[in-house]
């Protein structure tokens, strides 16, 4: 295209409103852990309360203008590793029995944790009916301006 052919566009005319430019979308990078493995106790059943099951848990990570892709530097991203470390905590310490609120658990701890405007997480325990292949429940929230999740 050559750019001295583009034409300015036409003035606007007297009595006609000239629509307001949309607001600029606020840019947000994704950072993702997908197929981590952990094991919780957790089931509505008894049988499923007495000993630890598997778990496989999908985390999106949304983060408001990540300073570390302009840096390169890990001390302005989020460290995947303490990500992974705090979700194997919340696995072994839950008292949660359902899949939706060992999920919601997860959420407020890395929205409080680390410096995420979003979270998004999927959880799944294999094998549980013969039927199909994993049972879950996805999960997505905000940071609320007026405090965590949302």
């Amino acid at each position: 295209m050559r750019l001295d052919r583009i034409e300015a566009p036409a003035p606007a005319r007297p009595g006609l409103a000239v629509p307001a430019a949309a607001p600029a979308e606020p840019c947000e990078d994704t950072i993702f852990l997908r197929g981590v493995r952990v094991e919780a106790l957790i089931g509505v059943y008894e049988h499923e309360r007495h000993a630890p099951q598997p778990l496989v848990i999908d985390l999106e990570l949304g983060l408001q203008h990540a300073r570390c892709c302009a840096s390169d530097d890990l001390r302005d991203a989020v460290d995947y590793g303490q990500v992974l470390a705090a979700v194997r905590r919340l696995a072994q310490v839950n008292r949660a029995v359902l899949l939706e609120a060992f999920a919601q658990n997860v959420a407020d701890a890395l929205l409080a944790g680390f410096e995420l405007s979003s979270v998004a997480i999927s959880v799944s325990k294999p094998a549980i009916f013969d039927a199909a292949d994993s049972v879950g429940v996805s999960i997505r929230r905000r940071r609320c301006a007026t405090g965590i999740g949302g």
